[in-house]
């Protein structure tokens, strides 16, 4: 990180900031002789005097070190809002040399440079990972607040993260973005690189990410201190991971939430949203829940968080013909806006909590940073959650006028300085709340944006209110790959698109079907719109486009729930290994460089290579197959070598998709029944390679899976000698109960994946098995 010369010291509202300047191109000139003064050794830290300030390095033992330099004879004058835990450092050495301060633990070696004030950062190994640059700054401005950092990085890696940007990038190397959340985008200030680095930015006012030749940088507007964490690990998985070790793990979903979401813009009286329920049933269309979006209040205003009975008379029974008669979910839209007049905006206005002039609808939001405030939001909100709702929609909560927000003074200062907090403060303020009030019932929570340690609530991201449009759709696949690379795992689109779109046009019900295909293999799977002419009354359910999609997406909803066992466990594995579910192909290939800058695929697990179809039009497709596996055509049964670029089949209602050689992949037989262990499950093994998965287990809505009730099941393939081992089971979770498996080899070419016959049945009970097939 660089930072250097002279610390100039500004005030703004009173408050007095560190100045750091801006790099140019000419070359470094350092501005003192030796840039440590002193330093000192103590059991959490390593402290070093140095001419620009203090910097204090605190090594983790999870492969994280924090690093962060405060100017002398100044204080912090922050608190981190996304690393909330203190930890134990981890065991470390320093050594002092003629030219270096160095830092050592098991996971890597950070060396100071004495003189020059840059650093180098090392793997265990010894391999340089991270270096800061050189460079000479130009005089500061005025106006200026910013602090800065520069790296040198090699030509020789890709860089990920971000959040979610609708730049069409991928990898970002030789881009520039600028950290601000508005609807459609989500800014979070984690970065990784295939190289085997990571850094948590930890700043939340604006922020520019900006990589050039003279190396990559992080330039913020507002703070006296820079603040950031570094990461060292082998794979994008182990950053990750120590990215949630540092700033939140992300608890269990509710297995409904997985399944497929029906929503547009709105369904607006009861009345509708159970005649839409009831087709849904009778057109044999599954849904795991249906989405009430915003107005609902009407006559009771913005911010009311109640149902007008006008619209809704009886939401309590609504909801329960939800579940009982349809097994369905209710998820309902809340924002964080008052609309002047109604009772809560007074409480709110009485209390100087709500930032005058940020609007949101047609209202003003609140104070979220104020913790007075927070409670202030939860207790009227109260009686709503008490209806029974399932499911909670966050909307705007960037805020949603962002332009509005930035003038006014918030609890925690300025807006200016604090502006990308407003969605993380937000969602956990609600989801600390549903568990205080439901301790033993897992959240659900959509929400528009994020911050850095988001995915400790648990909560999925939807994309905004996007065009609908094939450009759109192809901006949005490296969009969410990137924001999941962050670590925040929990990402979706609307499906189609928000913004328009005519069911009855022939074009646009390509586009949705398309659209429909990649979100079947998306984290969360919901349609939702504002369709054609937009007036809130134009249908988005699936017998609006016709015949035939209905037909298709039908098909797809029955994929997805069929594929339940193993989407569950992909969505455990990100909770007790730290997994990410939908991956950017470097997670896995990482070797390969041809898949660095692949923005139209993507893994959605270990097994299944996702080639959604981009272009107006198009029957084909070319795939790009990564080597370090063998491949199998998911509809033929087709085998493939890895490293080729071939031309997919993509008719209308077929999605391109791969199955690596090995791969061991559950399936329900029942698509509408629920995860318990009592349903048969088929196990789709892909011959060509050894292979290996962990089947989970719990009972898909309680906490129970703190307390170790759960179970993983590991399966192991072996291809030489056609043997499956079903080991012993892990964990406690209905263990002993019986569990049939019924076992299919797919090795060959086929008309129709169901119709490859089984191979054996067998019953589980939790002990080792071994069977011959």
């Amino acid at each position: 990180m660089i930072k250097k010369i002279n610390f100039i010291l500004l005030f703004l509202s009173g408050i007095q900031i560190l100045v750091l300047g801006n790099a140019t191109d000419e070359p470094y000139v350092a501005a003192w002789d030796i840039y440590v003064n002193s330093w000192e050794q103590k059991n959490d830290a390593l402290l070093v005097e140095t001419v620009e300030g203090l910097l204090t390095l605190r090594p983790y033992p999870f492969g994280a070190l924090h690093y962060q330099l405060v100017p002398l004879k100044q204080k912090e004058n922050k608190s981190s809002y996304a690393v909330i835990k203190d930890f134990p450092v981890t065991d470390f050495k320093v050594e002092e040399s003629g030219s270096d301060l160095t830092l050592t633990t098991d996971n890597y070696k950070f060396v100071l440079h004495k003189f020059t004030g840059n650093f180098s950062f090392y793997n265990s190994d010894g391999k340089l990972l991270l270096q800061e640059a050189n460079y000479k700054q130009e005089p500061v401005q005025e106006d200026s607040i910013q602090p800065r950092s520069l790296f040198s990085i090699t030509p020789d890696e890709a860089l990920y993260g971000l959040g979610q940007f609708r730049d069409n990038a991928l990898n970002l190397c030789g881009t520039k973005r600028e950290l601000v959340q508005f609807n459609t985008q989500s800014a979070v200030p984690v970065i990784y690189s295939t190289a085997g680095w990571g850094l948590f930015w930890d700043n939340p006012s604006r922020t520019v990410f900006e990589d050039r030749p003279e190396g990559m940088s992080f330039t913020s507007d507002f703070g006296n201190t820079i603040d950031c964490y570094l990461f060292a690990g082998n794979t994008l998985d182990e950053l990750i991971s120590s990215y949630r070790y540092l700033t939140g793990a992300t608890p269990m979903l509710p297995y409904w939430s997985l399944g497929y979401h029906q929503s547009r813009n709105k369904y607006a009286t009861q009345e509708e949203v159970l005649s839409i329920a009831e087709k849904m049933d009778k057109e044999n269309i599954p849904m795991s829940s249906i989405f009430i979006d915003y107005f609902y209040w009407q006559k009771y205003g913005t911010g009311s968080h109640r149902f007008d009975e006008n619209l809704f008379p009886d939401p309590e029974s609504m909801i329960k013909t939800l579940h009982d008669a349809y097994q369905a979910k209710a998820v309902i839209t809340v924002w964080p806006t008052f609309k002047k007049g109604t009772a809560h905006y007074e409480e709110f206005e009485s209390k100087g909590m709500l930032l005058d002039g940020a609007k949101a609808l047609d209202g003003i939001i609140y104070d979220v940073f104020n913790p007075e405030a927070r409670k202030i939001y939860w207790k009227q909100i109260l009686p709503l959650i008490k209806t029974g709702i399932d499911g909670w929609f966050l909307d705007g909560p960037e805020p949603d006028l962002v332009n509005s927000f930035l003038p006014t003074n918030t609890f925690a200062g300025p807006a200016v300085t604090v502006r990308n907090l407003y969605p993380l403060l937000h969602v956990e303020n609600f989801y600390n709340n549903l568990l205080t009030l439901y301790p033993d019932k897992r959240p659900y929570i959509l929400t528009r944006c994020a911050w850095a340690s988001q995915q400790r609530t648990g909560a999925a991201v939807w994309s905004g209110d996007i065009p609908t449009t094939f450009d759109e759709l192809q901006k949005q696949i490296p969009a969410g790959l990137n924001f999941t690379a962050t670590g925040i795992p929990y990402w979706t689109t609307d499906i189609g698109g928000y913004s328009g779109g005519d069911p009855e046009n022939e074009a646009y019900r390509e586009l949705f079907t398309r659209w429909f295909e990649y979100g079947t293999f998306c984290p969360i799977f919901r349609s939702h719109g504002r369709r054609y002419p937009g007036d809130t009354k134009a249908p988005n359910e699936l017998w609006a486009f016709g015949q035939e999609v209905q037909k298709i997406c039908t098909g797809y909803i029955n994929f997805r729930y069929a594929l339940m066992p193993y989407v569950y466990t992909l969505t455990a594995d990100v909770t007790h290994k730290n997994y990410t579910p939908m991956r950017l192909l470097a997670f896995d290939f990482q070797n390969d460089k041809n898949v660095w800058d692949c923005k139209d695929q993507f893994m959605y697990g270990p097994c299944l290579l996702v080639c959604p179809v981009l272009n107006a039009g198009a029957t084909q497709r070319k795939v790009y197959l990564p080597k370090g596996s063998n491949w199998i055509d998911f509809w033929t049964g087709e085998k493939y070598t890895g490293g080729q670029t071939l031309i997919a089949d993509a008719p209308k209602e077929k999605i391109p998709l791969y199955i690596k050689t090995g791969a061991i992949i559950p399936t329900y037989l029942d698509a509408k029944k629920a995860n318990t262990l009592e349903n048969t499950i088929k196990i789709f093994i892909y011959k060509g390679s050894n292979g290996y998965f962990e089947l989970y287990k719990d009972d898909g809505k309680s906490l129970e899976y703190t307390k170790n009730n759960c179970a993983y099941i590991p399966f192991s393939w072996n291809d030489k000698t056609n043997v499956l081992v079903i080991d012993t089971q892990k964990g406690e979770y209905n263990n002993g109960k019986s569990q049939e498996f019924q076992l299919v080899i797919v090795d060959g070419k086929y008309e129709n994946i169901q119709a490859v016959p089984v191979k054996k049945v067998i019953t589980y009970t939790g002990i080792k098995q071994t069977v011959k097939l």
